[in-house]
């Protein structure tokens, strides 16, 4: 029998006890649950750079693995704790934004708040629901129980917090900036099928990138391009220079792609 996975992701680092407290509950309902680190090193409360994060990762984690996504700065208020299912995986967390990047398109898409709190742990924090209800529920999800086991279904959550790439009429596409990764690339909002057929050119406020190529090497010394990386996404790259640095990026900066 196929061990199940859950999967971590969440702002609280490695220096203090947060995480190996959320893997001791999973453990503890769900001894032979296979536990993966998505990352634990999102800004603190950061929900644009965590939605992309997961959405990047998503389609990786193998089929039915269960996500944990503690990014929560509105833990204790009147925010939902929700689960989703979306393309043959499911995630726990906070309605805030943070998971509804990856339940885009999806056509097995499924939403619950959760309201079951027999299955939490008590007494809960007000401050660390991420151990005391997202961990325990998505114990519950790995061992085998269904969404409306643990909730009840709702028909909406809240957006991610970036608007969403909208098609132009010349058959461009704008959209924004949402991450900027460890070597400095700058990855949009715009996912490969957006993209517009044969040549296009990107512009980034003043900056204009008119060459796009398939892996990083192909960029000559100091030159601004485009690509496709390997989650799907529009990004801007150098080939020896953080991109972010030159370009001065801000996030949720306007990004437009242009045909021809």
């Amino acid at each position: 029998m196929t061990r199940p996975v859950v999967a971590l992701l969440s702002d609280l680092g490695l220096r203090d006890h947060y995480v190996a407290a959320i893997k001791s509950v999973v453990i503890a309902s769900a001894p032979e649950a296979h536990l993966i680190d998505i990352s634990h090193e999102i800004a603190p409360g950061d929900v644009i750079e965590a939605g992309y994060v997961l959405a990047a990762a998503w389609r990786d984690l193998p089929p039915a693995t269960v996500v944990i996504a503690v990014v929560d700065p509105g833990v204790g208020s009147e925010r939902r704790g929700i689960a989703i299912h979306a393309h043959g995986r499911m995630a726990v967390g906070p309605d805030n934004g943070v998971l509804e990047l990856v339940s885009r398109g999806a056509t097995d898409g499924e939403v619950v708040e959760l309201t079951v709190r027999a299955l939490w742990r008590h007494p809960v924090s007000p401050v660390f629901h991420g151990r005391d209800v997202f961990a325990p529920v998505a114990a519950r999800l790995a061992a085998g129980a269904r969404l409306h086991q643990v909730g009840d279904a709702i028909d909406a959550i809240v957006p991610y917090p970036v608007r969403a790439p909208q098609k132009r009429p010349d058959g461009g596409v704008a959209g924004h900036i949402i991450h900027v990764d460890r070597f400095g690339n700058v990855v949009t909002d715009i996912s490969r099928d957006l993209l517009p057929r044969g040549r296009f050119t990107v512009e980034l406020g003043e900056t204009t990138v008119a060459r796009h190529v398939s892996y990083y090497a192909e960029a000559t010394k100091d030159e601004i391009v485009s690509l496709v990386n390997s989650a799907g996404y529009l990004e801007l790259a150098m080939g020896n220079v953080r991109a972010s640095e030159r370009l001065s990026v801000r996030r949720v900066e306007l990004v437009e792609v242009h045909p021809g």
